[in-house]
């Protein structure tokens, strides 16, 4: 925790260095307002795993949270130690990464002394992981101290011989960072991503070491009231005591007592936990003595008790090598010894007092495997994020460098071209366009042999639009036009006009007699039809459209000079109209010349006969 509070203080010097100026600890207590004065927020993050680790030591001071001592007043790591160690660790990787993104902002050698402060103890954290008893962050903390010591006379040289003494940080200057451009905000998530994933490196890295090298857990001591004669899976660590039934005679030399061969078994049940040390106590009654030669244990007797412990390095007992006697998950250990007591003893019926130190090895549970998979996948992602985005923010700098030189020299004439362009495009078919470009002063207009025309109205409009404000019926018209357009943009329909609450359209307007003109406006009708219903589910107000279609010939051209216009006039047009007024509302209305361009793709129902003005009775058809 020691290198937190040292990262800290590092962070608050190294926004220091960023800013060119003194700072004042009171901008800690305004983190809105100092962030928007360009003070980093990992400044603040810092000093909030700062403020958790004071408070976790506090906690482990009564709680043995982080670690404990034994009664022989030795240090041992807690089960919890990693957590002290990712917290010492996270504050001067994030203090890292603001070395690293404001590294054009920093003199070379102020940039590699700050680097190194950083670097020398994340190395010794991890070492204090990998190397257990010498204070290895304590010893990278003074190295890097003596290195950034160094440094700061070197650079307070060179300012004084320089005579640079406008760059010397004497007085509080904030200065404020515009954060507006979309590249900015660009950068602002490439240096998020980048203190995510190296933080999140961190994190996997301790993991990982902790993994291979295991959690210490706090010792444990079970008191078992009523011996066990077998196995109880049910408790974490289970042992048992028992007199062989088969071995067991009368003591030559006293026939008070009876020798026998007493088996203990210890039941690790635990299926990530090795026990890695143990001891083990029973009651015997006096008069009682131990054979030489016990195995897998050291047995001693004192004040009436039998004491069984872990042989260590240098028993005489220890014969196969202390890791030996080691447990492993869901494995048992046998210990016994031969020993005489009195005829009525018998360890069933005595108290045992188990204690057992243990190591957790996260990797055999599959719980921390899938953490530790879910962290890693979350660590490539972030850092393909952060790959991605710088990345981004290179080409966006490459790419205004270079349209910078370009946009300046034809802005003008091309806003003025797009807007003419855009203008023409809107009122005109595509083709009439380019044509009227070319030859502004000639008339347009031609004849197409094969066009099918639609008109489209609403049903009741003028008893709706009577119950409606000027706003809102011009609010509605817009509103279902402006999808009939996008629709006919999608589909390749030519937008004619549109008068009140009529809407025109034409499509086939080209030299060729076949063409697919039907085809399309049938399709675009029942798209319309198709808006309709969605303007209903979202309107108060429901509508309903009738939709007339006939081809045939045409002719088609621009009127005016200043306001002009494009539009088409024929038999075609007139009789078109006429299938939208006699239609029926919500169905597609249309002639026998574009029924049967189109029927064998559509179906229609059985002809009707209307009156045509000018044109007499004509069959018609509803799709």
């Amino acid at each position: 925790m020691q290198s937190a509070f040292d990262a800290d203080a590092l962070c608050f010097y190294v926004c220091e260095f960023i800013k060119q100026s003194r700072l004042n600890f009171s901008l800690l207590l305004n983190p809105k307002s100092s962030t928007k004065n360009g003070i980093p927020v990992q400044l603040f993050i810092v000093l909030f795993l700062c403020l958790i680790g004071i408070l976790l030591i506090a906690v482990s001071q009564f709680t043995n949270l982080f670690y404990y001592f034994d009664k022989n007043n030795l240090y041992h790591r807690s089960t919890f130690y990693p957590v002290s160690i990712v917290l010492g660790l996270l504050p001067g990787i994030i203090t890292f990464t603001i070395i690293l993104q404001n590294k054009k902002k920093l003199a070379k050698n102020v940039f590699i002394s700050l680097l190194a402060y950083c670097a020398f103890p994340f190395i010794g954290i991890i070492l204090l992981l990998i190397v257990y008893g010498f204070p290895w962050v304590d010893f990278s903390l003074g190295l890097g101290a003596l290195h950034l010591f160094y440094s700061s006379i070197k650079l307070m040289e060179l300012e004084f011989y320089s005579r640079e003494q406008e760059h010397k940080i004497l007085n509080p200057i904030y200065k404020a960072e515009l954060h507006t451009s979309e590249t900015q905000k660009r950068v602002v998530r490439n240096h998020f991503w980048q203190t995510f994933s190296l933080c999140l490196g961190g994190i996997l890295l301790v993991l990982v070491i902790v993994s291979i090298k295991g959690i210490s857990l706090s010792e444990k001591t079970l008191v078992i009231e009523e011996p066990y004669s077998e196995n109880d899976v049910s408790k974490s660590v289970c042992v048992t005591f028992i007199r062989n039934a088969e071995k067991h005679w009368i003591d030559g030399d006293d026939p008070d007592r009876t020798g026998a061969q007493y088996d203990g078994v210890i039941f690790n049940n635990m299926k990530s936990t090795i026990i890695t040390d143990w001891k083990f106590s029973i009651f015997v009654p006096e008069n009682s003595s131990v054979d030489p030669g016990p195995w897998n244990g050291t047995f001693t007797l004192s004040e009436n008790y039998l004491n069984v412990r872990k042989p260590h390095d240098g028993d005489k007992e220890n014969i196969h090598g202390s890791d030996f006697y080691t447990i492993t998950p869901l494995k048992t250990l046998g210990f016994g010894c031969i020993m005489y007591t009195p005829h009525d003893y018998q360890p069933l019926n005595q108290m045992l007092v188990f204690t057992y130190s243990s190591i957790l090895k996260p990797l055999t549970n599959t719980i921390f495997d899938i953490f530790l998979g879910l962290l890693f996948v979350i660590f490539i992602i972030s850092t393909t994020i952060m790959l991605f985005e710088g990345k981004l923010i290179r080409v966006e700098e490459e790419n205004r460098k270079l349209e910078s030189t370009v946009k300046e020299r034809t802005k003008e004439l091309e806003a003025e071209k797009n807007r003419s362009e855009s203008l023409l495009l809107n009122i005109l078919p595509k083709e009439i366009a380019k044509e009227l470009t070319a030859h502004p002063d000639s008339t347009i207009a031609k004849q197409y042999p094969n066009v099918t025309v639609l008109f489209t109205d609403i049903v009741g409009f003028t008893k709706i639009s009577g119950e409606m404000t000027a706003e809102e019926v011009v609010t509605m018209l817009n509103k279902m036009f402006t999808m009939f357009d996008e629709r006919a943009q999608r589909e390749g329909i030519e937008k004619i006009k549109t008068i009140g609450d009529a809407y025109m359209a034409a499509a086939g307007l080209t030299l060729e007699q076949y063409n697919d003109g039907a085809l399309r406006m049938i399709r675009f009708a029942k798209g319309l039809l198709e808006d309709v219903k969605t303007f209903n589910e979202n309107s108060d107000i429901k509508l309903q459209i009738r939709l007339g279609i006939n081809s045939g010939a045409l002719v088609a051209g621009v009127i005016g000079k200043t306001k002009f216009i494009y539009d088409i006039w024929g038999d075609t047009v007139n009789v078109a109209s006429r299938m939208e007024s006699t239609g029926l509302p919500m169905k597609i209305h249309v002639t026998e010349t574009t029924k049967a361009q189109t029927s064998s793709l559509y179906q229609y129902s059985k002809n009707t006969e209307i009156d045509v003005k000018g044109k007499g009775m004509m069959k018609t058809y509803f799709l």
